[in-house]
């Protein structure tokens, strides 16, 4: 099926592009963030407060982004701008996402968090451990997101993938809220010549198929009188 252009094809294949990435890169975070929560719970522990939202928004978005595309390959031009204010309040919730992840994240090092002389990593090990004694088997007990990603160095790596792929999605909705509008406008100039065009061509039909009318009506009327015209 080819991709509506709207009046501007590289803005359109270019929002293609981008929804494309975003559900990628949502999909991974899903991922990621549903192996955390199912880890961490069966320690009896509640997962962080961070995860849980990160993974509440992104299977939103995600879905939002499913109904999306029909959408768009239905012209839906006025439909454009309600699409664009859905991928601003997107953009903004997954900046606040990347915010709250990264003030503990940004000061983690994953080089040294398996190095057992490290400083670094003796006191994320260390608070790793008393956070897991007090909560451990506490039901609605909840372990820290920092305790958690310097546990060992996979969860900091794959914690610190998903910062990223927030990052990456806040910037996707970003373009994405900037190009809709654009098309919008892109669409409305390409279509008002075109249905000038298009009620021109009614209107001439029109008179020509009344013109037609009534010259039949005359000459049916010159037979019946035996009158030439």
């Amino acid at each position: 099926m080819p991709i509506p252009d709207y009046g501007a094809a590289p803005l359109a294949k270019t929002f293609m592009l981008t929804r494309g990435l975003a559900l990628f890169a949502m999909v991974c975070i899903v991922g990621l963030t549903a192996n955390f929560v199912s880890e961490i719970v069966s320690t009896n522990i509640d997962p962080p407060r961070e995860v849980i939202a990160t993974l509440t928004i992104t299977c939103l978005a995600a879905l939002y982004c499913l109904i999306s595309i029909p959408f768009f390959y239905a012209r839906a031009n006025l439909g454009l701008f309600i699409m664009a204010g859905l991928d601003a309040l997107l953009c903004l919730a997954f900046a606040i996402v990347s915010i709250v992840l990264g003030r503990p994240l940004s000061f983690l090092n994953c080089a040294v968090v398996a190095n057992a002389d490290a400083a670094a990593n003796a006191q994320s090990a260390s608070a790793f451990t008393q956070s897991l004694a007090s909560n451990l088997g506490k039901s609605g007990s909840t372990l820290g997101l920092g305790n958690w990603a310097g546990s060992t160095k996979v969860n900091c790596y794959e914690t610190k993938a998903l910062w990223g792929l927030c990052i990456s999605c806040c910037i996707l909705f970003t373009c994405s809220s900037l190009i809709l509008p654009t098309l919008w406008l892109k669409a409305k100039r390409a279509g008002v010549p075109a249905a000038k065009s298009m009620a021109r061509g009614f209107v001439g039909r029109l008179r020509r198929h009344e013109i037609e009318q009534s010259a039949g009506s005359g000459c049916f009327d010159c037979r019946a009188t035996g009158l030439s015209v």
